[in-house]
């Protein structure tokens, strides 16, 4: 039995044997195959690859979306622009220095930049300098054979035909930074491309985005661009770029302007709405910058002029901004001591120019007082002593709900990452936060805008919007259109109803009425700053206490120093007998609100009548 396993076991070993010398036969013979095919069939064509050749493939730069305003007028485009990049692999000693003395910098100075920037990747461009003036192309051009390496990249390079007007909106461009790049939507990203960092340029960076054509080109040992010709059989591919999608704001460019002229020299913020569905179609903000600063590798004293500015130019206001109301705060009073039946149309407070709280005055704006007065005229008076009444009767709960209902104390959604909530407190808030209690005197001072309550100016347009189409509350949008994209794919960042507020139609009716008297019966506080012969206009106005200080009281707002001036406030909606658009206007430290806001809502109003006379928003759509 054993002689018969061995000898089977000895018969195995065998045939693995004769098959693994087969193997190695056939092995063999395909190598050698191959390398006959490598040095005689194709020996001349890799012959030169190897030798004297390498491939380079190069992007060509796409250009990004243009934006443009409600009827296509143009806000943000591309022009030509070029760089100077040079590949580390290429790039000797020599064409190093013949480089620098081209574009005036120093050996050292390039060579230390090419190292630092690039210095893991010798054969990744290194952009050495940024939009080339005509003088620079055509030095470079003369020159640029005779430096191996070198070369003139095209990039298009973002412009503003409508200049600052429309700055805190667009927002701006950057590079893209080494964290950004870990990001998931940047992983097709490079080094050295450019992303939106704020505005709308962020919001919509997907769709503006370009997609980068490649080209290839052949080098010599040195550097030197060989024609491809040279390696016959080989193709050489290029995929053109895929320019960015054009995107459609909302806003109306005129508009926009004359809204941003009228707040020059002003700290401020100005918005107008679309009543019917909540389109945006002024944005301003004041002070503004130049967005041509960030097109490129913005220069370090820039960048620090901007950011140690006193007056914040880059801060957006309308969203970022958050302010005490004031009396523009009177009709959410109104609205909820209506709704709640804590009052109604006839009901009567005396005003005698002060309302005490135990033995703690709150006075009237008005020193001899208003007499005996009801919620209408009260209103278009701006009393403040009867909201103080109507203030002590709500409670801060009740009144913090209706503000909220309202779209106060509310990120709108307009989709700015930087966006303000503002702060509608409550007694909860105020335990939980402050750890204190709350006190009727601050519901006392929260019923005429003032003490911790603090808005937005979109918020307050969002309130205005509300009030003006009787309970609809949409959520502001910039986006009209993405132009060659389905309307599903963006449809989410339209127009969208939030919530539908079934309040009585008589209340919107009864503070609707009032609204139209402040800005057109004799003795309202807009009658002289707001009211128009062109178009019926209804507002509210505002004057919001910066800080109280007795020291000022008896002066004149001339005499006061401009950082302890009031903020001057002024909401308004037109036509008031058919609403279109809804307006807030805040001017810094501006004073009273029917002096310093109203006649800029007025304005505006204006013109929106005067460039549609008869369309109706919705129509544009």
């Amino acid at each position: 039995m054993q002689r018969y396993l061995d000898e089977f076991e000895k018969e195995d070993t065998g045939k693995r044997l004769r098959f693994f010398r087969v193997a190695l036969i056939v092995l063999g013979l395909l190598i050698l195959f191959r390398f006959w095919q490598l040095q005689v069939m194709q020996g001349e064509k890799w012959k030169l690859l190897a030798t004297a050749n390498q491939f380079r493939k190069v992007r060509i730069k796409s250009s990004r979306g243009q934006f443009l305003d409600r009827n296509g007028k143009k806000i943000a485009g591309n022009r030509p622009g070029f760089n100077l990049t040079i590949i580390p692999k290429d790039a000797n000693q020599q064409t190093i220095d013949r480089l620098a003395s081209v574009i005036g910098m120093s050996a050292e100075q390039l060579s230390a930049k090419i190292k630092v920037e690039k210095n893991w990747s010798p054969f990744v461009p290194v952009k050495v300098k940024e939009n080339l003036n005509w003088e620079e192309l055509s030095r470079l051009e003369e020159h640029i054979r005779e430096m191996p390496g070198v070369d003139i990249e095209y990039q298009p390079i973002r412009f503003y035909p409508s200049g600052e007007a429309a700055c805190h909106i667009l927002g701006y461009i950057g590079e893209i930074s080494p964290l950004e790049m870990q990001k998931p939507e940047f992983s097709d990203y490079q080094m050295g491309d450019y992303i939106g960092k704020a505005g709308v340029e962020q919001l919509y960076e997907k769709w503006l985005r370009g997609r980068d054509g490649t080209k290839f080109k052949i080098v010599d040992a040195q550097g030197r661009e060989r024609s491809p010709e040279i390696i016959p059989g080989i193709k050489f591919e290029s995929k053109p770029p895929e320019p960015g999608k054009d995107v459609r704001l909302t806003i109306d460019l005129e508009l926009q302007e004359l809204a941003q002229s009228m707040l020059a020299g002003k700290a401020g913020a100005i918005v107008m709405l679309s009543v019917k569905d909540g389109e945006v179609l002024v944005m301003a903000s004041a002070p503004t910058f130049n967005p041509e600063v960030f097109r490129g590798q913005i220069d370090v004293e820039a960048w620090k002029q901007l950011e140690q500015d006193p007056m914040h130019p880059l801060f957006n206001r309308p969203v970022q901004g958050t302010y005490p109301p004031g009396s523009t705060f009177k009709v959410v009073d109104a609205i909820a001591g209506l709704q709640e039946k804590v009052l109604d149309a006839n009901t009567r407070f005396s005003c005698p120019g002060v309302f005490y709280l135990g033995k703690i005055p709150f006075r009237c704006w008005s020193k001899g007082g208003h007499g005996s007065i009801s919620l209408q005229p009260a209103i278009i008076q701006s009393c403040d002593v009867y909201f103080y009444h109507v203030g002590y009767l709500l409670g801060i709960d009740r009144i913090a709900y209706y503000a909220n209902l309202l779209g106060l104390g509310l990120r709108t959604g307009i989709g700015f990452p930087s966006e303000s909530s503002g702060l509608i407190p409550t007694s909860q808030w105020r335990e939980q936060v402050r750890k204190e209690k709350w006190h009727t005197g601050d519901t006392i001072s929260a019923s005429i805008g003032q003490g911790f309550i603090s808005l937005t100016p979109i918020q307050s347009a969002v309130m205005t919007m509300t009030i003006a189409n009787e309970g609809r509350l949409y959520r502001p949008t910039l986006l009209k259109e993405v132009m060659g994209v389905p309307e599903s794919e963006y449809a989410e960042l339209g127009p969208k109803l939030v919530q539908k507020l079934p309040f009585a139609a008589q209340n919107w009716k009864i503070v609707k009425d009032a609204m139209t008297g402040v800005v057109n019966t004799p003795g309202g506080t807009a009658f002289r700053g707001a009211r128009s012969d062109k178009v019926k206009i209804a507002g509210k106005t505002g004057t919001a206490q910066v800080v109280k200080l007795k020291a000022f009281e008896g002066f004149s707002e001339s005499q006061i120093p401009e950082k302890f001036r009031d903020h001057a406030w002024f909401i308004a909606y037109a036509p008031a007998d058919d609403p279109q658009v809804a307006v807030t206007v805040l001017v810094e430290h501006g004073g009273h609100g029917a002096s310093a806001a109203a006649p800029l809502a007025r304005t505006l109003i204006e013109k929106y009548m005067e460039l549609y006379p008869e369309e109706k928003i919705e129509d544009q759509r």
